[in-house]
């Protein structure tokens, strides 16, 4: 019965969609149009969406550098191999700079 349901489901969505770029492709046709789907956004919400996408890459940016040295830890201590300062300033270097990218990503993204 569930997978019943499920199936039905799926192809009433797959017909929609299907429906959908039809409409696209074929817009003299009246009757299709009413399964178009268009999204059309102002000025003011691309850039808020632009915003918050920089914010997000900002924050994503700054984990990766949380992240790194301890992936770097733990990924030396699994396969027993030993700490080199060559390998940790390394790390530490890329740490700190995808911090400091994700810092001013998200400092310059305040400011404007």
């Amino acid at each position: 019965m569930y997978r019943t349901v499920e199936i039905v489901a799926l192809a009433v969505l797959a017909a929609v969609f299907g429906l959908s770029a039809l409409s696209r492709r074929y817009p003299q046709a009246a009757w299709l149009q009413v399964f178009r789907f268009e999204q059309r956004l102002s000025d003011e919400e691309r850039k808020r969406i632009r915003r918050r996408s920089n914010i997000y890459a900002g924050i994503e940016l700054i984990l990766l550098g949380l992240v790194l040295p301890m992936g770097y830890a733990a990924l030396t201590v699994m396969f027993f191999n030993e700490f080199t300062p060559t390998q940790t300033t390394i790390v530490a270097a890329s740490s700190l700079l995808c911090i400091g990218l994700g810092v001013t990503a998200i400092w310059r993204n305040r400011r404007s």
